[in-house]
């Protein structure tokens, strides 16, 4: 059952008008004032689309699907909370809460979608959409992911989310995505470290650099930089003096990167060394 609100007139502006003019034509002011209360009434119901309220769980949601397919997600945020607090015990609550979830997604409200998403798989870890929720939960961080130079806080949670996904929904009609996306976290994360190490190396910080290069190159996937940070490994012990380190380094280099652009000088350094 949907309650019906019509919209309200300025009827005391409207009825001081009217009713002058009635006056004026010798009218009764008695009888003017009943005429167009009821003109108002009739007016006001017929003449403006009726606010629809919903009154049961059912109603609710069915009105905030619609208004997500209109694009209204605000709207449909408001309808998925009244429902989610007006009716907790309903089984309606169950989409309810998904569709939460969603909006605050949707209006990119992550840290909000992150929580309803968990809450939702929490709640109902055997559900056939709990994939869904579990992707778009580790897809809340995935947004929140900030610039290579910047905290990497949000992408590490990612990363752990989506390797958690993969592993834990080999048959999730999401997998290929998940897959994607924990390279380009993967990538990312790579990338953080690597310009770290870049930084330290121009710095003379030689030892710094030697520790960022080294977790690089034996905690990630390969990535199309991974010559350059091999090269600056070796060339970080050159200058700290390690030399035999760099020498091992350099012979690995130059068969590891044979058409590296800095092969040449990984060679020159041998020869030098020997």
């Amino acid at each position: 059952m949907y309650i019906v609100k019509c919209a309200r007139w300025p009827y005391f502006y409207y009825k001081q008008q009217t009713t002058k003019s009635f006056v004026a034509m010798g009218f009764r002011p008695s009888i003017i004032t009943s005429f167009i209360a009821t003109i108002l009434i009739i007016s006001s119901c017929s003449l403006f689309a009726p606010e629809i309220v919903p009154d049961s769980p059912r109603e609710l949601l069915e009105e905030g699907i619609k208004a997500i397919k209109r694009e209204a997600d605000i709207t449909a945020q408001t309808l998925f909370k009244q429902l989610l607090e007006d009716y907790p015990d309903s089984e309606e609550r169950i989409q309810a809460l998904l569709l939460l979830a969603r909006t605050h997604y949707a209006l990119e409200q992550y840290e909000e979608a992150k929580f309803h998403f968990q809450k939702f798989i929490e709640l109902y870890p055997m559900h056939k959409n709990v994939d869904r929720a579990y992707f778009f939960k580790v897809m809340s961080d995935h947004k929140r992911v900030d610039l290579a130079l910047r905290d990497q806080t949000a992408t590490k949670d990612a990363r752990d989310g989506f390797q958690q996904f993969i592993n834990r929904f080999p048959n999730s009609s999401y997998l290929e995505q998940a897959k994607q996306k924990l390279g380009e976290c993967n990538l990312m994360l790579a990338k953080n470290i690597f310009e770290v190490g870049k930084f330290y190396y121009r710095t003379g910080a030689y030892l710094s650099a030697i520790s960022r290069f080294k977790n690089l190159l034996t905690g990630y996937p390969k990535q199309k930089f991974f010559d350059e940070a091999a090269f600056l490994l070796a060339e970080s012990h050159y200058h700290e003096q390690s030399f035999k380190e760099a020498f091992s380094l350099y012979k690995k280099f130059t068969k590891e990167y044979p058409r590296s652009r800095f092969t040449l000088k990984a060679k020159k350094r041998l020869r030098t060394l020997r």
